[in-house]
């Protein structure tokens, strides 16, 4: 591993890159979605002024008239800024996950629940994700707040959430879970559990992958082009949850991951 550790952030960066590649369509989708919504509420308010400018210019129209038209002008307008909320929060979203860190050996303090939001609503540039597979999350009430690199466990949810949906993706009704169990009092352990409803995870042969990549030199990483991409994700995910300082428990339909 510590030979390995120099050629990682590339292998991480092609990864991370390649997936927001594959998104780029539901990304579109994501962002051309309010900014329709935008332009017709702009074409509306435009609308509502010329005709309160009209109103005002003729002098017929009373002044409980004319305060109706500016209320419906700034019912409009809070509108639009709910709409200009939501575009900026789609591009925050996806900034967070490509964004690049300078610091590779600092923790910042993270809210596990607003972390696992918002990067499920960076997956949802998946359109099968987004559409197809029913997901449920269950957090706790009061967010833990773990010190920790966030790239990192980005990393680690990007590899799961990915062999996740390559398990359900022909599944006739795909099931994903997010579950995050806080470590009781006293106790650091935090738990953050993602199940799905597709065939098991080939559990040895897993294992065998990942014994394997720790015999390998760090420029040699020819034997992984043919294994499944499910299982290679999840190579990733445990390798950046090792860098993360926790660690990730691989079972039939669940991996856990303890931070």
């Amino acid at each position: 591993m510590d030979e390995t550790r120099e050629k990682l952030p590339l292998l991480f960066k092609c990864f991370r890159d390649s997936l927001v590649g594959k998104n780029t369509k539901g990304i579109i989708h994501n962002i051309n979605s309010p900014l329709q919504v935008l332009s017709m509420q702009m074409e509306l308010l435009r609308m509502d002024c010329l005709k309160l400018k009209d109103r005002l210019r003729s002098g017929d129209a009373s002044p409980k008239d004319l305060e109706a038209l500016m209320d419906k002008s700034i019912e409009r307008l809070a509108q639009v800024e709910e709409v200009v909320q939501k575009i900026n929060h789609q591009i925050s979203v996806i900034g967070a996950r490509v964004s690049e860190t300078d610091d590779h050996d600092q923790g910042t303090p993270v809210m596990l629940n607003q972390l696992l939001e918002e990067h499920v609503e960076f997956w949802k540039a998946d359109l099968f994700f987004k559409h197809k597979v029913e997901l449920s999350m269950k957090l706790p009430e009061i967010s833990p707040v773990v010190v920790m690199r966030e790239d990192l466990f980005r990393n680690v949810m990007d590899g799961i959430i990915f062999s996740c949906l390559e398990q359900i993706r022909n599944q006739p009704e795909p099931r994903m879970e997010i579950k995050c169990i806080p470590g009781s009092e006293g106790v650091k352990n935090h738990k953050v559990i993602f199940s799905h409803s597709g065939p098991a995870f080939a559990v040895d042969e897993i294992a065998k992958l990942f014994e394997r990549f720790s015999q390998m030199g760090a420029d040699d990483f020819s034997a992984f082009e043919t294994i499944p991409l499910a299982h290679f994700s999840l190579l990733l995910a445990d390798i950046s949850a090792i860098l993360l300082g926790s660690s990730m428990d691989i079972e039939a339909r669940h991996v856990i991951c303890r931070l």
